[in-house]
């Protein structure tokens, strides 16, 4: 309901040290459930990227190509080609089964234990066995070229770089010319 103007000029003031409205949002409803909890014993549980399953039900489900999957199955099908990313920055992702575990598990613990304070479960990889976008790359694509998916659209050849004009040059080589054509 608010002009797009408006809303332009305020989210930076409201963000503040947030670096997006997704991570404010989310600090946001902590914050709000820390305040209205009352008596309850509550327990937050903050996995990092979400992605398809290590275990449980089969290695590699999904049910959504929501976020990282949906990228993933794009450059597995040959029609993402090109993206921008930190080849060095740590990709960390969590498979699907594992948060689901840790949030059955600090429900036991908490609803059992009745701890005083609100726990919170930062549910990551990184930390101890960081992966990094530039790994994510070569073995993504090493895997589909091994195992390719049924009606890929082209070979799968995805590149990351963090240099705009590199992949602006590959949006218009790989993307835009062939659509065109």
């Amino acid at each position: 309901w608010l002009d797009e103007s408006i809303i332009q000029d305020i989210t930076p003031k409201l963000l503040g040290d947030w670096p997006n409205t997704y991570t404010y949002t989310k600090a946001l409803s902590e914050y709000l459930i820390q305040q209205e909890k009352g008596n309850l014993n509550i327990a937050i549980i903050r996995p990092s990227i979400v992605g398809a399953s290590w275990h449980e039900p089969f290695p590699g489900w999904i049910d959504n190509f929501n976020g990282t999957s949906g990228i993933l199955i794009a450059a597995g099908k040959g029609i993402l080609r090109t993206a921008i990313a930190d080849n060095e920055a740590v990709a960390d992702m969590i498979p699907v089964d594992v948060a689901i575990n840790l949030t059955l598990a600090a429900g036991w613990y908490t609803a059992v234990h009745r701890p005083k304070n609100m726990l919170v479960y930062n549910c990551t990889t990184g930390g101890i066995n960081p992966f990094f976008w530039g790994e994510m790359e070569q073995y993504v694509m090493s895997t589909f070229k091994r195992n390719p998916l049924e009606q890929a659209f082209r070979t799968p050849n995805a590149h990351l770089t963090s240099n705009y004009l590199i992949n602006q040059y590959w949006i218009t080589v790989s993307h835009k010319a062939p659509a065109i054509l």
